[in-house]
């Protein structure tokens, strides 16, 4: 067994706790993940020991189910980030990557629907990183 990682929201309102075993972590591609993420893709790990628990918060957590697709979503219904819930075929439950806080072990990793990706992704000169905000970015 590999214990427990911890997760929650931005603002502190849910909390979770799962297996730290996930089975894949995909980076979706999808233009229902690019929206539903408001970036390039969507970074999802799935587990399949169904082991999810909420800590806190679960009153906080609001379901989303595509009416004619298999597509589901959760998210705090106070600051909008996203949340683990149950796969629509019920297999897995999948876990944002962003919402938890360590590091997950994963079996395998793979991007998806490559096909989908977003025009402005694609061809782009490599970015110049920083470690915070650059300095001509004036917040």
């Amino acid at each position: 067994m590999t214990g427990m990682i911890e997760g929650g929201c931005l603002c502190g309102a849910t909390s979770f706790e799962i297996e730290n075993d996930f089975a894949f972590l995909l980076f979706c591609h999808c233009e229902q993940c690019r929206k539903l993420s408001g970036s390039a893709m969507a970074a999802n790990l799935f587990s399949t020991t169904r082991t999810l628990r909420w800590v806190r918060g679960e009153a906080h957590v609001t379901k989303f189910r595509h009416p004619d697709r298999q597509f589901s979503r959760a998210f705090c219904n106070q600051c909008g980030s996203a949340l683990p819930f149950e796969g629509a075929s019920g297999r897995f439950v999948i876990v944002p990557a962003g919402a938890l806080e360590g590091a997950p072990q994963v079996t395998k990793r793979a991007e998806v629907f490559t096909c989908e990706r977003a025009n402005w992704e694609l061809g782009q000169a490599p970015a110049e990183t920083f470690e915070g905000f650059p300095t001509y970015f004036d917040t």
